[in-house]
């Protein structure tokens, strides 16, 4: 094989590719900047276990395991908690007292 032959047969996978500067990466942007649907299907995640438990209540009681159903009620409140800390923090952000990146 001569030189001419090998600087022809270029390897054409991506890491050869992106090795030689051929590649380039697009900015992809955050889909989600507020977080305010991410807290919102939490705290719906966590009224559905309570309610799963609350119909399973006697069975818990009778296992000692009654102190379960108080950890949904946590989880919906602190997910209010942090529901109140998105809205706020996205309307500083919408009234540009506060960069997107700054956390």
């Amino acid at each position: 094989m001569t030189e001419d032959q090998g600087a022809s047969k270029k390897r054409t996978d991506p890491t050869s590719q992106l090795a030689r500067g051929e590649l380039v990466h697009a900015e992809v942007k955050p889909l989600d900047l507020s977080g305010i649907p991410s807290v919102i299907t939490g705290i719906a995640l966590w009224a559905v276990a309570l309610v799963v438990l609350f119909i399973f209540r006697d069975h818990l009681e009778a296992n000692g395991l009654d102190w379960w159903l108080w950890v949904p009620v946590a989880g919906i409140g602190l997910g209010l908690i942090g529901l109140w800390y998105c809205k706020r923090r996205w309307a500083a952000i919408q009234a540009g007292h506060r960069p997107e990146t700054e956390d």
